[in-house]
């Protein structure tokens, strides 16, 4: 008996079956990877103090920077000294022309040893009249008027004695000396110029100690002391490493910026360095009390926001089962996030694997991993951005 069925129907018939057998083939498949358990890498979360290298970057300064200006208006003479010239305090730097000071002082002078001789001449009388009138011979209005006369000549004396020594001080100002030790970074004015008190004449600045000034983000407050050492890396080669310290901390923050003011002293008798010089400073800080750390690599994007972490828990059987956890986060660096909330020390997060788990599915942990330690863990590639992102809990 032949098969009197149309094609078409027979093709109808077939699709379903086709169907059918398909979502068994993948209900069977599925079955099979879900009793096969997800082969993972895990990590336990550790409390220790956080230790974090933060590098800030500001420009070398000298603490003592001046137009040096003269003391007293004058024509300049001679100048001593030159761009580039290193001196000491004390140092000549310029001379004005002191002739006409000269001359006032010998004029002075001059009066002063005057009153000096009429003063002892005053007190030669005193002594002839205190012997008279002890004869009868001088009255005693006499005496006190002689008393008088040598009280009246020390007064001058002492009055021209002072200006002699205000003259010395004028005369002794047309030196202009250098105020501290340093380098003289220009020559303002030059021989035969009228200067006046207002003129700045030589620019100098020290360089045996530099200052570097650096602002520091307002989380690590409390953690930067004065005393700490930090290196510096200027931007120019200096060879050698570059150590200084902590000087002082302004607590003021800079509310637009969040930001606090750290300044370093560094030691530059070696001339290595010079003001100007931009600069970074690496700052070794360390919280006196420990937090939770787990590695970078057990952090999971959660969509639309949110970050978690696969936890590896066993059931009541003894199988691994991945558990979800929503995580809140703190501090970033290196290899390492601080966890503010969401695990505990000792937990067992997935750092390897972690990208299709489902909640609650088996696991055969491959081999724990230990935690390297902060101070040997090094960065991975494109680090910056992936710690910008995760410096803010719960980002």
């Amino acid at each position: 008996m032949s098969d009197c069925t149309p094609a078409p129907s027979r093709a109808k018939q077939i699709q379903p079956m086709r169907w059918l057998l398909g979502a068994l083939l993948s209900l069977t498949a599925s079955v099979l990877a879900a009793a096969e358990p997800a082969v993972v890498d895990t990590v336990r979360v550790e409390e220790r103090r956080w230790q974090q290298t933060v590098p800030l970057y500001g420009t070398l300064t000298s603490p003592r920077d001046a137009d040096v200006m003269p003391r007293i208006a004058g024509l300049v003479e001679t100048v001593a000294v030159d761009a580039g010239d290193r001196v000491s305090a004390g140092d000549t730097l310029i001379e004005l022309d002191r002739a006409l000071s000269r001359l006032d002082l010998d004029t002075l002078q001059a009066s002063a040893d005057e009153a000096q001789a009429e003063l002892e001449e005053a007190r030669r009388l005193l002594r002839e009249a205190d012997r008279l009138a002890g004869r009868g011979a001088v009255s005693q209005s006499e005496l006190e008027a002689r008393r008088s006369q040598v009280a009246v000549r020390a007064a001058a004396l002492q009055r021209l004695r002072a200006e002699v020594a205000a003259q010395r001080e004028r005369l002794a100002r047309h030196t202009l000396i250098a105020p501290f030790d340093g380098v003289v970074r220009a020559r303002l004015v030059d021989p035969g110029e009228y200067v006046a008190q207002t003129t700045p004449a030589i620019s100098l600045v020290a360089t045996d100690t530099l200052r570097l000034d650096v602002s520091a983000p307002q989380q690590y407050f409390g953690l930067i002391e004065p005393g700490m050492r930090v290196q510096i890396e200027p931007e120019a080669p200096v060879g050698e490493p570059v150590v200084g310290t902590v000087d002082v901390i302004v607590g003021a923050s800079d509310a637009a910026a969040r930001s606090f003011l750290v300044r370093v002293f560094v030691d530059n008798s070696d001339g290595a360095l010079t003001p100007g010089m931009s600069a970074k400073a690496l700052l070794e800080l360390e919280t006196p009390e420990g937090v939770l750390i787990a590695p970078r690599d057990a952090l999971v994007r959660v969509p639309g926001g949110g970050t978690r972490m696969w936890l590896v828990n066993e059931d009541d059987d003894g199988t691994p089962r991945a558990i979800k956890r929503q995580v809140s986060l703190g501090r970033s660096a290196n290899n390492d996030v601080e966890v503010l909330d969401g695990l505990e020390a000792g937990d067992r997060v997935v750092v390897r694997g972690n990208e299709s788990l489902d909640a609650g599915q088996a696991v055969r942990v491959r081999e724990a991993r230990q935690s390297p330690p902060a101070d040997t863990a090094s960065p991975p590639p494109n680090n910056e951005s992936r710690s910008l992102r995760l410096s803010q809990p719960g980002a």
